[in-house]
């Protein structure tokens, strides 16, 4: 055969069928099971090379099914086949294609025995692009907003204490996010207000956050030097009766003492107006 007819057959072959093999960087797609009628024999292939991280030829089975069987039982299953491979394949590019895949299987399938678990991996799908706290919170946001939803949708799904496991990692980080972006205020930029608006955020939005008693001191050292000393006194208190064993106790202690010579004595009470008592009138004089 001429090489150029060699390379016309390989061209179609990649181009063809579900973009067999060659499209997908080394997938072994089987054309022949690929290409049968039964729709068990493709969807079995398709979970066999699942198994066997073969993510390009599982998808390009399980979108047969969908493609070509639109009343298939399997219809379901391949569905989040398809979402499984791009999500074990991992990558932000695949997790992306992978939520699609779910909420694609959630739209058509809302009251399915697997709806809570495709729910699930859309939060999943989020919280694997997530980025450490001092970088953009857009992905953990999404999956702390994901993972609530499926809990408010699935109260009563084993899978849910996987997801209040997952919530409490989001929330830590969006919570030392705020942190960050206070103390990067208050120590970079010595804008104390704008760090002092950031820790009360904090206070307010994350009080489970791990490490609280640092917000506590950070923020009584912004309003005493914004001049608002008797607001930081509480938070400074706080940090010495809350955390004992905290590393800013004697910091806390300290700056209490120094910040305390500072407040304004309470003015004395205002004096209270003696009542007048009005002169009474004169008797009438009595004739004999």
């Amino acid at each position: 055969m001429a090489p150029g007819v060699r390379i016309g057959l390989r061209a179609a072959v990649c181009a063809g069928l579900l973009s067999v093999g060659c499209a997908h960087g080394g997938g072994k797609t089987d054309l022949a099971t690929l290409t049968s009628n039964s729709d068990q024999v493709i969807f079995q292939a398709g979970e066999k090379a699942l198994q066997k991280h073969d993510y390009a030829a599982a998808r390009d089975h399980f979108k047969r099914i969908i493609e070509a069987f639109p009343q298939s039982e399997y219809g379901p299953a391949a569905r989040l086949g398809v979402g499984d491979a791009y999500f074990f394949e991992a990558g932000n590019a695949n997790y992306i294609l992978a939520i699609g895949a779910y909420r694609e299987f959630l739209t058509l399938y809302p009251s399915h025995p697997k709806s809570d678990y495709a729910q699930l991996q859309v939060a999943e799908s989020y919280f694997k692009q997530r980025n450490s706290p001092d970088r953009d919170q857009t992905s953990t946001q999404h999956a702390l907003e994901e993972f609530q939803r499926f809990i408010d949708i699935f109260p009563d799904s084993p899978l849910v204490e996987a997801a209040q496991a997952r919530m409490i990692v989001c929330r830590q980080s969006l919570a030392r996010s705020e942190f960050l972006a206070g103390y990067f205020y208050q120590r970079t930029r010595k804008a104390y207000r704008s760090a002092v608006l950031r820790y009360e955020a904090l206070l307010k939005d994350y009080p489970d956050y791990a490490h609280m008693d640092e917000v506590l001191y950070r923020l009584g050292e912004c309003l005493i030097l914004v001049g608002r000393v008797g607001e930081a006194l509480p938070h400074l208190a706080k940090v010495v009766s809350d955390y004992p064993k905290s590393a800013f106790l004697d910091d806390a202690q300290k700056l209490m003492a120094s910040a305390s010579s500072k407040v304004p004595a309470a003015p004395p009470p205002a004096p209270v107006p003696t009542p007048q008592v009005s002169p009474s009138p004169p008797a009438p004089e009595t004739r004999p």
